[in-house]
């Protein structure tokens, strides 16, 4: 226990006992017993009681904020750290107690050059963006922001207040809007460039059929130009993937049953799981609400799904899918109540590096692929009001998970 802990128990306990001697109107003998000391003693009495209050008042401010509250002094040393600090961190108050608050920066020399700026030059962040790192080592993306507390009687700064703020969900969102922008910008080139380039690519089909049927059947040129037509057929058929990613069609929603439509999948696949080795296992939620989607869009992105997973076991694995509730998830539209379909497989992974490009149109790791079937399936779920996320870890295998609201309808009834 350090000394100056025991310094404020002691302080405290003797605060507390001259305080109950006030409430049971105990005097000290020498003290007369007139009506000048009664009143200084209500006085003393009501003051105290209304500094007891403003105490109370601060201190479950600062306790329950969500924010993290941090202060040292001007060594750097912390001296107090609120409880929602405590709960990120992992640490106790009197473990951290006297610590450097560089400790808690993911680089600890960032942290000394941030605590110099404030002290030596003065300055005050705002919404400063950093890593921080917890007792159990995990690194925290966080925004802080300082400012100096001062002495009460000179006005001199004492220390320095930290106020910081878990910010991964911004992050998260952060990086979901900028895919969308992304996604929506290259959608009008596609659909702009696929357009011009079909209406030829017509024409030219129409003028190779017409001189195919010229040649006579041993002619090596009838060949050729057969070679000519499937390439166009090949052009068109990645054109119609560019309208629908560029362009998908609006979502014809109604209530559906998301496990029906997970096992109409499944029977479409079982053919080629077989063949491939690849077991299916299934655990669904007992009480699964109906959602509000279009079936044969949310049909489309799971079979890419399903397809994904078993391009990733060539040797053969398993691809799990489970359903749950989940009382709070963030869309756009705000927090709600969602069900989560998670889709996992055992295959080769996808590396750290490649998992937020894997939504971007185009990139694919696959030599024959075109790298639209993801960014399809995101724009398939925005429209529906969904979300994906995926997990993975290289040479493990996968999990992406699917986010959908729950809307509250009488046709919607939960099982």
């Amino acid at each position: 226990m350090s000394k100056q802990y025991k310094n404020k128990k002691e302080a405290a306990l003797t605060l507390q006992k001259f305080y109950s001697a006030l409430e049971a109107n105990r005097q000290p003998e020498e003290a007369p017993l007139d009506s000048d000391y009664k009143s200084k003693y209500n006085l003393l009495l009501k003051r105290f009681r209304e500094l007891e209050k403003v105490f109370d008042f601060h201190r479950g401010i600062i306790q329950q904020i969500s924010s993290g509250v941090i202060t040292t002094d001007l060594n750097g040393s912390i001296t107090f750290i609120n409880r929602a600090a405590q709960d990120i961190f992992g640490y106790h108050y009197l473990d951290i107690q006297g610590q450097n608050i560089s400790t808690l920066f993911a680089e600890p020399e960032q942290g000394t050059q941030f605590f110099k700026r404030v002290i030596k030059e003065g300055h005050q962040y705002q919404s400063k963006e950093t890593y921080l790192i917890t007792k159990d080592g995990e690194l925290i993306p966080a925004g802080f922001s300082t400012s100096y507390y001062l002495n009460p009687e000179n006005k001199e700064p004492e220390g320095v207040i930290f106020i910081f703020r878990n910010i991964t969900v911004v992050n998260n969102l952060r990086r979901q809007l900028e895919r969308m922008e992304r996604l929506a910008t290259l959608g009008e080139i596609s659909a702009g460039i696929a357009h011009e380039i079909r209406n030829p690519l017509a024409g030219i089909k129409t003028s190779a059929q017409v001189l195919e049927e010229s040649f006579s059947p041993g002619d090596f040129r009838s060949q050729l130009v057969s070679r000519i037509v499937k390439e166009i057929d090949r052009s068109n058929d990645l054109l119609k993937r560019f309208f629908n990613f560029a362009k998908p069609g609006r979502p014809k929603q109604e209530f559906q049953d998301i496990e029906m439509i997970i096992d109409g999948v499944y029977l479409l696949m079982a053919p080629r799981l077989k063949k491939r080795n690849i077991t299916f296992h299934t655990d669904f939620s007992s009480e699964m609400p109906r959602l509000y989607i279009d079936g044969s869009q949310i049909e489309q992105v799971i079979l890419n799904l399903f397809i994904n997973a078993v391009e990733a076991m060539p040797e053969g694995g398993k691809i799990m899918i489970n359903t749950k509730i989940v009382k709070e998830y963030v869309f756009e539209q705000g927090s709600q109540q969602a069900v989560v379909v998670e889709i996992a497989d055992t295959g080769r992974g996808i590396p750290i590096d490649q998992q937020e490009k894997i939504f971007n149109p185009f990139f694919t790791t696959k030599s024959d692929g075109v790298g639209l079937g993801l960014s399809i399936s995101t724009r398939l779920l925005e429209e529906n009001g969904g979300k994906i996320e995926v997990d993975s870890a290289e040479g493990k295998g996968s999990s992406f998970r699917i986010y959908f609201p729950v809307i509250e309808s009488d046709t919607s009834k939960i099982r």
